[in-house]
């Protein structure tokens, strides 16, 4: 697959390039310099190519940031203000570009009106793929999406299957480290300072199972917590990439008391009925009574029974070998389906032990059960009333089904409808 780098300055347009070119708002754009800290990476649906968004470059300082960018690209979009004209910031990013040896297309963005930019002035940087672009008004836009198709050689993705896995969390529960050590290359910016990482940030690689991508999210505060405009953007990128992810994985940080974020986002999991696992994170910083009261007398307890849990340590590597069979299996379970005989023997053995309470003039009679669709697996229970049975023998149908299907701590779905005569 291309990998496609976008790169300049801060605040040329590289970010809202991004989303344009993808199709949906998926990084953060702002008028500030340095919203966007991190290497981006998403695959479009138009090419079989990777869109990468990177830092601003400010000067020589960041000369390690930009040469890890372009080494993770085949090509490069090289964008520029024509408004602010050439800086000699611009020049020095060129030259590293230049020796590169790689594609490039010299992306002058912000050309609203011809008469505010001099499209000569940026023939010193000595590129021959040139296109002027108002990215604010999609100008050029297609002509950009052609190169980037040339430079793939394809105009049609390519299916390739992978694991979305999702990394979420309060800040600073070891998510970047994680994320890092998965990886086995720093990918993701890790800092003490709570939300340095903005966007999501995602990198694929190689597993024997098949194509892995990881996704790092923006830590999610609690909701009492005064938010800025980038933090606001940071939530609603999070809550999207759930939606979008094959498995979530929820880091807590086992050294500090449970809170209400903790809950929140257990609840957001189950509303979202992604397949999830908790992991306890820094778990090896605990002492072996700490161990047994975290999981035995905590009130975190009850919480952790409805989801698979996984004691670890990002920092020194504590059993972060297990994750991705973890995730494999995860996946497996939540697009298990069930065969609609096998599923009312089951479903029988469950009345039986348990029948439907009365109904006033006569019994619920649950007819039979179907599953209707996987991730999560959701059953259909068809009954003889169309009035609802009590809510706790619909829990008591949905924790028994769970249990003797094999989806133990897996979201599942489940439905009952009654005759529409009754």
């Amino acid at each position: 697959m291309l990998k496609v780098a976008l790169v300049g300055r801060p605040n040329v347009g590289k970010s809202s390039l991004f989303n344009v070119l993808l199709g949906y708002r998926r990084t953060i754009v702002l008028d500030e310099p340095g919203t966007t800290l991190d290497l981006i990476q998403e695959k479009v649906d138009w090419a079989n190519l990777a869109l990468l968004d990177s830092q601003g470059i400010y000067g020589e300082g960041d000369s390690k940031v930009l040469h890890q960018i372009l080494e993770a690209a085949d090509v490069c979009l090289f964008m520029v203000d024509a408004i602010a004209g050439l800086t000699p910031f611009d020049e020095w990013i060129g030259q590293i570009i230049r020796a590169s040896r790689k594609p490039v297309l010299l992306v002058i963005n912000k050309c609203e009106s011809k008469q505010a930019y001099d499209e000569t002035e940026f023939s010193k940087l000595r590129f021959e793929e040139v296109v002027t672009t108002s990215v604010s008004h999609r100008t050029n836009v297609d002509f950009i999406k052609e190169w980037c198709v040339n430079k793939a050689g394809v105009a049609e993705a390519s299916q390739e299957p992978f694991i979305k896995l999702t990394l979420v969390g309060r800040p600073n529960t070891g998510k970047s480290t994680l994320m890092n050590r998965l990886c086995k290359k720093e990918v993701s910016r890790v800092s003490p300072i709570a939300l340095t990482t903005r966007d999501p940030v995602s990198h694929e690689f190689e597993t024997e199972d098949g194509l892995v991508r990881i996704v790092d999210t923006a830590g999610m505060r609690r909701p009492r917590a005064k938010k800025g405009t980038i933090e606001t953007f940071s939530i609603q990128a999070t809550t999207r990439t759930i939606r979008e992810s094959d498995v979530v994985f929820l880091l807590i940080n086992c050294t500090e008391q449970i809170t209400d974020q903790d809950m929140r986002l257990l609840g957001l999991l189950e509303r979202e009925g992604r397949p999830a696992a908790v992991l306890l994170n820094f778990w090896d910083a605990l002492t072996a009574q700490d161990r047994r009261d975290y999981i035995e007398n905590s009130d975190f307890r009850n919480y952790l029974s409805h989801f698979v849990t996984l004691p670890l340590s990002g920092k020194t590597g504590f059993k972060v070998e297990e994750l991705l069979p973890l995730a494999k299996k995860l996946v497996k379970q939540a697009n298990k389906r069930i065969k609609t005989s096998k599923l009312n023997e089951v479903v029988e053995k469950i009345i039986s032990r348990n029948p439907p309470p009365n109904a006033g003039r006569g019994n619920f009679n649950i007819l039979y059960a179907s599953q209707v669709r996987v991730d999560p697996p959701t059953f259909v229970f068809f009954m003889n009333r169309k009035r609802n049975l009590p809510e706790s023998y619909q829990k008591y149908i949905g924790g028994a089904l769970r249990d003797s299907l094999g989806l133990k701590k897996q979201t599942i779905r489940v439905f009952f409808r009654g005759n529409e005569r009754d």
